[in-house]
């Protein structure tokens, strides 16, 4: 008799390519009115790539460690606004900018809606969904006299300064959950797709979160060199209204981005693993039922032989 249908467990490596894409203060299509995916901004999707490992642990269950790697942008200039006074006018007249790279390590649950194993030739598709906790490391910079300066040091809004708390961390936890569907190729190679969003614990990925500090603040507490540099970092309208005319709306004191959101971002991934078990052919193994009787049969046998023998 069979007891049932169990699958052996599968160790699988893989690589991945595919873009990153990034949603701050600085990173959005437009600053309200679309969702989601409408909202990001096609021209700062950046390269990003993965290595991982998988673990099939049970027929829906895997476990997935990976290191993603990938780049984030933002810049205001790409803001487009109608009038004077709308809210991408603001961004735009804000004029800040960012790039940093993105070093991902995770741990996520697989969950196989359909019938799955790696490397089986019967069950081989099937959509699956994903959640894990992680870790990530980024480093903010913007251009500052034809040359790209790290932010996070500067304290751009008074970070490290008396009275405007300490500089934010540049590691973070992070929270991927996402989608995504695998299809294996033969017994030994899988492809997926996966879609993964990240919520993080941060609004200072892009480096913009709080309120605009007052110049003398910055000259009271930095030498002049430094003090002018940070100035110019983090108020950069003056680049396309050097008379000043809107210049109150940047002036210490006023919002330089919205403290009540933090940063988000996605990874969306094309991914190939290779099955490295040792299992023989990837297909589902049966287990037979162990026969109680089956020592009294043999016993039986081995009476028989000698009672011939006699005989």
């Amino acid at each position: 008799m069979l007891s049932g249908i169990a699958i052996a467990q599968r160790h699988e490596v893989g690589v991945g390519v595919g873009v990153s894409n990034f949603l701050g203060d600085l990173g959005r299509q437009e600053s309200k009115g679309n969702w989601y995916i409408n909202n990001l901004e096609a021209s700062l999707y950046r390269p990003s790539f993965k290595v991982f490992y998988r673990y099939t642990f049970i027929q829906k269950l895997a476990f997935n460690t990976s290191f993603n790697y990938g780049w984030f942008a933002g810049d205001d200039r790409l803001a487009v606004y109608d009038n004077i006074g709308d809210d991408d006018w603001y961004r735009n007249y804000r004029n800040l900018q960012f790039r940093t790279y993105a070093m991902e390590l995770s741990v996520t649950a697989e969950y196989n809606i359909l019938r799955y194993a790696p490397g089986s030739l019967r069950d081989r598709i099937t959509p699956y969904v994903f959640a894990g906790i992680g870790l990530l490391h980024f480093n903010p910079a913007a251009k500052y006299n034809g040359e790209w300066v790290r932010l996070r040091p500067l304290g751009t809004e008074g970070q490290g300064t008396p009275g405007y708390g300490n500089k934010y961390s540049l590691v973070q936890p992070v929270l991927p959950i996402g989608f995504g569907v695998k299809y294996n190729i033969n017994r030994y190679w899988t492809v997926a797709f996966e879609f993964g969003h990240r919520y993080t614990t941060t609004d200072y990925i892009d480096d913009v979160s709080g309120i605009y500090v007052e110049k003398d603040h910055l000259f009271n507490n930095y030498d002049n060199e430094t003090a002018t540099m940070v100035y110019e970092l983090s108020r950069r309208s003056v680049e396309i209204d050097p008379d000043g005319e809107y210049g109150y709306i940047t002036e210490g004191g006023e919002y330089r981005g919205n403290p009540r959101a933090n940063d988000n971002y996605l990874f969306s991934m094309f991914t190939v693993s290779y099955n490295i078990s040792h299992a023989s052919n990837g297909q589902y193994t049966q287990k037979k039922k162990s026969n109680p009787f089956a020592h009294k049969k043999k016993k039986l046998k081995k009476y028989r032989k000698a009672f011939k023998t006699k005989s």
